[in-house]
């Protein structure tokens, strides 16, 4: 399996002089920090030349021609969105100096390796090169001394008896209890920072690199190249197949570490890679998602997906590809040659709703593996998923995500990212029918409000202190796992948007006190005690949050441990505007359709045929989303927000598509904003709906803080365009709803139909008014009542049927 990846390897390794890096035991009671040089706050993006460099096979693939040459080609094609590393692996270098530091090769790089790496910074890229560890055995030999030491020699630093360094038996092992090592490995790294060297790939670091034990032991390397590099800002990446049992070691020292063997095929001229390749990291995925964060990031080598005649894979296995690297949070990478991209490569590589995936650093977990049609998720902490599914078998399957076993409760729409097309809303989830074998589909999948729950082993927890995780309990807690902790002060923090977050753990014998933070302002000291074991119990709960980000604390105060098994938050779903709402503002030839029956919201639309016809809107909030149809017969639009000129979006489709997303904005100045839409092109402009953003709450029937009393019941699927398409009803008169909240002002809807009477409404048990739900047609998402100027504080809405035949209650709207 090995024999032609130690043969080229070596080669072109027969030159590589290194040092490197060494490490403290493994923390056992601790969740370890990230990397030590402040750097890997995203995974990179770039690309390396070793895929190229075995597919080229004894033709130098890391000339200066060939590095400028895809320096040029990553210029022109994918810098734009967001690749930026250019890095040259094994055999850049040709010698070494007078003290043992590498000198790069004059045959490949003639007019200097400065040349080089200047053009690769001019273009607005940053240059890597590839180191391992250990000592020379020609520097060894020659006893040469160590630059900017007055005594220090090679022959002092070496472990005694010789030892091998490497998997490749190249070097010798450094010793670096010895100062002098530090000094030697503190020189080279200040020799290739001041050549302007930002990456360093370190490769057969062990534990791992094929010696699963310690018989080959690179933590010292690892500790010491990470201390060398630190301040120079050089990005730490080390390799390969490393061992898991030491992961907390190489998240302390390292920004990005490779969790398996290369991902080439080792067919020179034949192809990159293959599929066995790319489906083994699916299991190694599964072990080491936890460890992936700010900092520090799983390598699951280069993404060879750019060209089809080369990368050995179909589209749905590269497409594939570049799903898992995307949802694992993996460095985005590839080791094609980006001057012969493919366009479906391309479209692979610059989509950019994908690339927000990788990049937002939310690694995907699967629901699980035990069949090869998959379910991977990640918890974005905002009311949205991240969602693959994979068919991993060899036959068409369909692949379900079910939103329970992602841990959302409640209808959700779904986007597919490789299309850029809004599917439309799902009550309890998502199935892709007959699922191309090694095909898959990635999607944002937005919950319409109600709860999210996330695990205590979510990567969006931050646990600080001595945590650990203990998993298979077997005692019934959430997902069968918990962190702890026993050292007073120790916390976790969870960011989230929303308006509320409930904090559940273990009560026992063994647990005391906790503080609870919001926002940093210290709410309540709770209790985890109890005589008896009892699980999954709720010991805290904040409601009535402004609908925005927040952050819960949890400090360990008294008792033996502290637990946490999961968090539960609520997230305001946007409001949903109508085309027909009285505050839009229509400019020009606007015309109304209605009925239509191609699935529009409220099954209509606004829509002009003439160009500079424009709608607009003012609204209070931070965001909004523009809902259109794309259609054949549509084109461009220039959006404005606040008088600004935004963006020309297109709503073109060669087939019809309803309720598409073509244009969103967040993080407005929470207040008063104004969206302008201005038909450029195309034979008609189409607007269905806005989805605001505000301070505003709506939540739907199903809310847990709806008390109904009576002989209610739900009823959900409608499909009448209820607000997540369900409603609780009544058919017994003084049956009621009540809702207790902390605002200033409040709005009932439900439908007024030919079967619905009259409704008292009561703010805070004082009688309001009688309204009348009638209407001879069904008219659904309708006002009942609103209430606004209430003082701020808690108040409580009773509404109660009087006459009909039924009552009905679809959601709530609050106003802080």
């Amino acid at each position: 399996m090995f024999k032609p990846f130690i043969k080229l390897r070596f080669l072109l390794l027969s030159f590589v002089i290194l040092a490197a890096q060494a490490g403290i035991a493994i923390p056992q009671a601790q969740v370890a920090s990230a990397a030590i040089n402040g750097l890997g706050q995203k995974p990179y993006m770039g690309w390396s030349s070793y895929s190229m460099q075995v597919y080229s096979g004894s033709t130098p693939f890391i000339t200066a021609a060939q590095i400028k040459a895809q320096s040029d080609a990553m210029h022109t094609t994918l810098q734009s969105h967001g690749y930026e590393y250019i890095n040259i692996d094994a055999g850049w270098n040709g010698s070494m100096d007078g003290y043992g530091r590498p000198i790069p090769s004059t045959t490949l790089y003639p007019n200097g390796f400065q040349d080089v790496i200047d053009y690769v910074h001019n273009n607005g890229q940053k240059i890597g090169i590839y180191l391992i560890p250990g000592l020379s055995k020609d520097a060894y030999n020659a006893n040469l001394p160590i630059y900017g030491t007055t005594s220090c020699h090679m022959q002092d630093i070496a472990v005694l008896p010789l030892t091998t360094a490497d998997y490749w038996n190249i070097g010798y092992k450094i010793n670096f209890a010895n100062p002098c090592a530090q000094s030697y490995v503190n020189s080279i790294a200040d020799l290739i920072a001041s050549w302007g060297i930002d990456f360093v790939k370190f490769d057969s670091v062990t534990p791992g690199s094929g010696y699963n034990n310690t018989s080959i032991d690179a933590r010292d390397d690892v500790k010491a190249w990470a201390t060398a590099l630190a301040s120079h800002g050089i990005w730490f990446e080390l390799s390969w197949a490393l061992d898991h049992n030491y992961v907390d070691y190489w998240k302390q020292y390292a920004n990005g570490w490779r969790v398996d063997w290369d991902v080439e095929a080792y067919q020179p001229g034949v192809k990159l890679t293959e599929w066995n390749n790319i489906a083994r990291l699916f299991p190694d995925a599964e072990v080491w998602w936890r460890d992936a964060r700010p900092g520090g990031w799983n390598d699951f080598d280069s993404l060879n997906v750019g060209n089809g005649a080369m990368d050995g894979l179909t589209q749905d296995e590269r497409r594939t590809a570049m799903t898992l690297w995307s949802m694992s949070s993996a460095q985005l990478y590839t080791g094609n040659d980006l001057t012969n991209l493919d366009s479906f490569g391309i479209g692979l590589l610059t989509n950019d709703e994908v690339i927000a995936v990788n990049q937002a650093g939310r690694p995907a977990h699967p629901v699980s593996t035990a069949t090869s049609q998959q379910v991977w998720y990640a918890n974005n902490g905002d009311g949205s998923y991240t969602v693959a599914l994979f068919n991993l078998g060899s036959a068409a399957a369909t692949v379900t995500a079910n939103w329970s076993d992602i841990g959302l409760y409640g209808s959700a729409t779904v986007r597919d990212l490789w299309t850029h097309t809004d599917l439309g809303k799902f009550a309890t989830g998502y199935s892709s029918v007959n699922l191309a074998p090694h095909a898959s589909r990635m999607l944002r999948v937005v919950t319409n409000g109600g709860a999210n729950v996330v695990n205590d082993d979510d990567t969006g927890i931050s646990y600080t202190g001595s945590w650990q995780r203990s998993w298979n309990r077997g005692l019934g807690d959430f997902k069968d796992d918990v962190h702890y902790t026993q050292t007073n002060g120790d916390y976790f923090e969870f960011k989230f948007n929303g308006t509320a977050i409930d904090l559940y753990t273990e009560k026992d014998s063994s647990q005391g006190n906790v503080d609870i933070y919001i926002d940093g302002v210290l709410k309540q000291t709770v209790n985890t005690y109890n005589a008896t074991r009892l699980l999954q119990q709720k010991v805290y709960g904040a409601s009535g949050l402004s609908n925005g980000v927040h952050t819960l604390k949890a400090v360990k105060k008294t008792g033996t441990y502290m637990l946490l098994d999961k968090l539960s938050y609520n997230v305001a779903a946007p409001i949903e505007v109508n085309d027909a709402d009285a505050g839009f503002t229509y400019s020009g030839s606007w015309s109304t359709s209605t009925a239509r029956g191609y699935g529009d919201y409220n099954d209509d639309v606004h829509y002009t045929m003439t160009n500079n016809d424009y709608f607009q809107y003012a609204f209070n909030g931070t965001g909004v989303d523009l809902v259109t149809e794309k259609d054949s017969a549509q084109g461009d639009i220039d959006v404005y927000i606040d008088g600004v000129f935004k963006q020309t979006v297109s709503t073109y489709n060669a087939t019809r598509l309803p309720q598409q997303t073509v244009y969103s904005i967040r993080g407005l100045t929470s207040g008063s904003h104004t969206i302008k839409a201005v038909k450029k092109s195309g034979t008609y402009m189409l607007l269905d709906k806005l989805n605001v953003r505000s301070s505003r709450i709506q939540l739907n029937n199903t809310d847990s803080g709806i008390t109904y009393s009576g002989t209610w019941s739900l009823n959900a699927g409608r499909g009448y365009g209820d607000y997540n398409d369900d409603v609780h009803f009544t058919a017994v008169n003084n049956d009621y709803a009540q809702y207790t909240f902390n605002g200033t002002g409040i709005e009932l809807l439900g439908e007024k139909a030919s079967d619905q009477g009259n409704v008292d409404i009561y703010i805070d048990n004082v009688l309001q008014t009688t309204v009348n739900t009638y209407n001879a047609t069904r008219l659904v998402n309708q006002s009942i009542y609103s209430a606004s100027g209430l003082t701020a504080g808690s108040h409580t809405i009773k509404a109660v049927k009087k006459t009909g035949s039924y009552m009905l209650v679809d959601s709530l709207r609050v106003t802080p």
